[in-house]
């Protein structure tokens, strides 16, 4: 039996773009840091959207972030630098490209008594599951699916379209950006690749 004095946890926030998934993460770890917990976040290298050192949410929300690569090497970063906190934050899990490594290091953490909090998009723009979203939330202890609203109806978006000037378009998996390439959609209103 492991005693560690504290039990650990992964808790997962997931959903389409625009549902407030970094903003629930930020609150989870300011949370934690009112508790007196010691607090790290990484986030992918690749998202540069809002600037290189913190998470920032679409609505202007900041917490400072460690940037990590998606590969394995950045996968030992956060299993080591994640052993000196308590609560580790993880901003689009998914972008990393070895999902099953990355979940193992959750684990790992979370084994040690590390509380992780991890967001990460529940579908790629094509509407399947997003790389590795499948094998992290298999090991999640709490999973917070958000919704955002579909902005072709206003129902209950869980999907998010990939868009340029107003029209559907598909490609490459991971392309980073924001209201200029992405909308909410519900299932309705979500437009598949034929």
């Amino acid at each position: 039996m492991r005693m560690t004095g504290r039990s650990g946890r992964i808790i997962a926030i997931t959903g389409p773009m625009f549902s407030g998934k970094t903003s629930r993460l930020i609150e989870f770890l300011e949370r934690e840091e009112l508790a007196g917990r010691s607090v790290v976040l990484f986030k992918p290298e690749i998202d540069n959207r809002y600037g290189e050192d913190s998470v920032s949410t679409h609505k202007g929300m900041k917490l400072p972030a460690r940037r990590v690569n998606i590969s394995m090497e950045g996968i030992k970063q956060i299993e080591d630098s994640g052993k000196g906190f308590e609560a580790i934050g993880i901003d689009e899990a998914e972008f990393w490209s070895d999902g099953a490594a990355l979940a193992e290091v959750l684990d790992r953490l979370a084994d040690s008594g590390k509380t992780v909090y991890v967001s990460l998009l529940n579908r790629s723009h094509r509407g399947e599951p997003f790389g590795n979203a499948s094998e992290i939330l298999a090991r999640t202890d709490t999973v917070h699916s958000l919704t955002a609203i579909c902005v072709r109806c206003g129902g209950e978006a869980t999907f998010t379209q990939r868009v340029r000037n107003g029209k559907e378009v598909f490609g490459e998996l991971i392309q980073i950006g924001g209201k200029d390439s992405y909308e909410p959609r519900c299932r309705n209103c979500f437009v598949r690749p034929e």
